[in-house]
């Protein structure tokens, strides 16, 4: 029976050593832990390389989005296309109001807006649950 990689419970594959920079400006590298083969485009996200990437052909094909995620499931719920807006100051309007209308500042928040605009930031790993006070006897 074979065992379950890190990569399948984390969602998160890293790269090996041994990367390729592809003609289209992304890198290649198979998986350290399921031995696929994944691709990033900023070197930090990696996803798996064979299949469509829909969240890579939204952002070169449909222009700047906003995107809502659900971090822990890595899981996209919305996305927003804001070619619409005038400037830089009626997509910040429309952020803030996102931030409003979904609760993105408040305590506990597990949702994050994305800008395709912006340089993509580094995944935060994932919060562990907190962990139950064990009662331990006391060494005498």
């Amino acid at each position: 029976m074979e065992a379950l990689t890190q990569c399948w419970f984390t969602r998160v594959h890293r790269p090996a050593r041994a990367r390729r920079r592809q003609s289209d400006g992304s890198v290649s590298s198979t998986c350290r832990y399921c031995e696929r083969t994944v691709v990033s485009w900023d070197r930090e996200n990696w996803t798996l390389s064979n299949g469509l990437d829909v969240s890579r052909l939204v952002e070169t094909t449909s222009g700047r989005t906003l995107t809502l995620v659900d971090t822990p499931g890595d899981l996209i719920i919305r996305r927003f296309p804001v070619q619409h807006l005038d400037d830089e100051d009626a997509v910040i309007a429309f952020k803030l109001q996102l931030c409003a209308e979904y609760g993105l500042d408040e305590p506990g928040s597990m949702l994050e807006l994305r800008d395709s605009a912006l340089p993509p930031t580094k995944r935060k790993p994932r919060a562990l649950p907190p962990a139950s006070p064990v009662s331990r006897p006391r060494p005498r």
